[in-house]
């Protein structure tokens, strides 16, 4: 029979270790040969910032875009833009002669183009590269330019326009000219080609060309008599 004294039992060795030796177990109070584990690193903190990268560019992107548009609402709503018109308003012929020896066909004809500017901040700046074209049946006639000038605001502008051509003729050219004129009815193409630019207050913005093809058709297109104009159709297209 066992008595305890009071004494407090001696603490447990922290590490044992049972080996079993020929039949004798030993004590071995030497704790065990540590590992040195493997690390393995995450990498989601890169991934994680590849995403604020692309999200910030996004937004970047994106305030660009936003504040673009507000300056063209902005624009679009103080200074209120309308498109500008053009017209044939008279043609008249000056020369119109067939030469069968050399083949060559001279002419000089004069147009008058109404150019009409109808905003009332926004002005027009005419610039260099015009042309100005009449044909017959795929056959140029007379060619010229546009003046380059600056039109004012809520202004109307005719420009007299002289136009000059010689140019080679095939054989059934003449005739068919002559046959439109006895009928009263010569049909002809104007093609005009107009580069300008928008000028709000000191502001230039990007030039802009506008290409006109006027089909026109006039009662005769001899020098001996004042041609008239029938009919006239435009078809306008522009280039950014």
């Amino acid at each position: 029979m066992a008595y305890n004294t009071g004494s407090p039992m001696p603490p447990p060795p922290p590490y044992i270790n049972l080996a079993d030796q020929g039949g004798n177990n030993t004590m071995d109070l030497h704790p065990p040969s540590s590992r040195n584990l493997p690390r393995y690193h995450s990498g989601r903190k890169k991934g994680n910032e590849c995403c604020k990268c692309v999200c910030w560019f996004c937004c970047f992107i994106f305030i660009i875009i936003l504040a673009i548009a507000g300056f063209f609402v902005y624009l679009y709503v103080i200074y209120k833009p309308q498109t500008p018109s053009y017209s044939l308003s008279s043609f008249s012929v000056g020369a119109f002669d067939f030469r069968p020896a050399e083949l060559t066909l001279n002419t000089k004809i004069f147009v008058s183009v109404r150019a009409e500017n109808p905003n009332e901040m926004i002005g027009i700046n005419y610039g260099e590269g015009s042309s100005i074209v009449i044909a017959y049946q795929n056959a140029t006639l007379s060619s010229g330019e546009l003046p380059i000038f600056y039109q004012g605001h809520k202004n109307v502008t005719v420009m007299q326009i002289v136009l000059e051509g010689s140019h080679p003729y095939g054989s059934g050219l003449q005739k068919a000219i002559e046959e439109s004129s006895k009928s009263g009815s010569v049909p002809l193409d104007v093609y005009v080609k107009v580069p300008f630019s928008l000028k709000l207050d000191e502001l230039d913005l990007h030039e802009v060309t506008v290409n006109i093809h006027c089909a026109l058709v006039v009662d005769s297109i001899s020098p001996k008599k004042k041609p008239n104009i029938v009919s006239a159709k435009y078809d306008v297209d522009a280039e950014f």
